[in-house]
């Protein structure tokens, strides 16, 4: 009997190239998702640090989505020194829309590209003051949480990506319970699918 040899075959394009193996570990060699949207240029990070002056601090993020195919894959942490009670809401509605646009930056830096989504930020005063600006009467809430408990430091993440909704709003609320430093670090890729 004659063995039959296989090769496996990837397709680009029009180009077709034979998969290689590493010469060491003879395994094939490839990357996940999120980091091949790292090298397409598609994948965007915010991350940054703010002084908490007193306790009932609100920290808000607004963030608006396309309204396109184009899906965000989303997903964030905050740590705080002291401690904090964080929500996450779909489709809230900007009454006063927030002071300071963040201008993300792209995870590619040799990329052009540029995110198709505007976030902001206020620090408020506290949760009137917050709700004035950002109504989540309406809302859907779509998570929610306490972390930090006095002599422990907190921290809230988010390490499954959330695939946002076309055209909504979001706000991600961070209401503090005392003074402190809390750092944010928001990461997401756009991707259109094509099916």
């Amino acid at each position: 009997m004659i063995p039959i040899k296989y090769t496996l075959q990837g397709k680009h394009g029009d180009v077709s190239d034979a998969l290689r193996m590493d010469a060491s570990t003879h395994t094939l060699q490839t990357i996940g998702y999120e980091h091949h949207e790292i090298h397409s240029g598609s994948h965007f990070f915010v991350n940054g640090y703010l002084d908490i002056a007193g306790a009932n601090d609100v920290l808000d993020f607004t963030w608006q989505m396309p309204d396109s195919t184009k899906e965000i894959h989303w997903n964030w942490t905050i740590d705080f020194e002291k401690g904090l009670t964080w929500s996450v809401y779909e489709d809230a509605v900007a009454t006063n829309p927030l002071d300071n646009t963040i201008t993300p930056y792209n995870s590619n830096r040799n990329s052009k590209k540029t995110s198709s989504t505007t976030m902001k930020y206020e620090l408020q005063v506290d949760l009137a003051a917050a709700n004035a600006d950002t109504n989540v009467t309406n809302a859907t809430l779509i998570a929610t949480g306490k972390s930090g408990d006095n002599r422990t430091a907190g921290e809230a993440e988010r390490s499954n990506e959330i695939i946002m909704k076309s055209g909504s709003l979001y706000c991600l609320r961070a209401a503090t319970t005392a003074a402190g430093y809390i750092t944010f670090d928001m990461q997401w890729y756009e991707h259109t699918p094509r099916d």
